[in-house]
């Protein structure tokens, strides 16, 4: 469950925070990153997922536990990248599964990497 959380408020400045925020590594997720599954824009003070609770019962949205992100509609300009965020996510339930993630980013990175170049060598091993 991640809510938005104020870093600063001069420049103001916003990102998303899941857990307990005021510990010495709070978790942070920009705008960028939620808003390619959440319509942050309609629904700016909201919690991701508002049904998560933990041990002790409590809800795990810091904040806006009873105001959960809408999802973009599928007529939406970004419904695509929607699609995209939950086969990564391995479909509508949570899970550990990280493999569509991994072989798109390798796909993606072989691309990055190798555009336009020609006759690589191996790094030695060395210096």
């Amino acid at each position: 469950a991640w809510s938005r959380r104020q870093v600063s408020i001069d420049p103001p400045l916003l990102d998303w925070t899941t857990g307990n925020p005021n510990t010495d590594r709070p978790k942070m997720m920009l705008n960028t990153d939620i808003c390619l599954l959440y319509n942050i824009e309609e629904s700016a003070t909201c919690c991701t997922r508002t049904s998560i609770f933990d041990q002790n019962g409590r809800n795990r949205c810091e904040s806006e536990s009873d105001n959960e992100c809408t999802r973009y509609d599928s007529d939406h300009p970004h419904w695509e990248a929607s699609k995209a965020v939950m086969s990564y996510l391995g479909g509508s339930s949570q899970n550990d599964n990280n493999q569509p993630f991994y072989e798109a980013f390798k796909l993606a990175w072989f691309k990055a990497t190798m555009n336009g170049m020609h006759d690589l060598k191996p790094v030695e091993d060395s210096c």
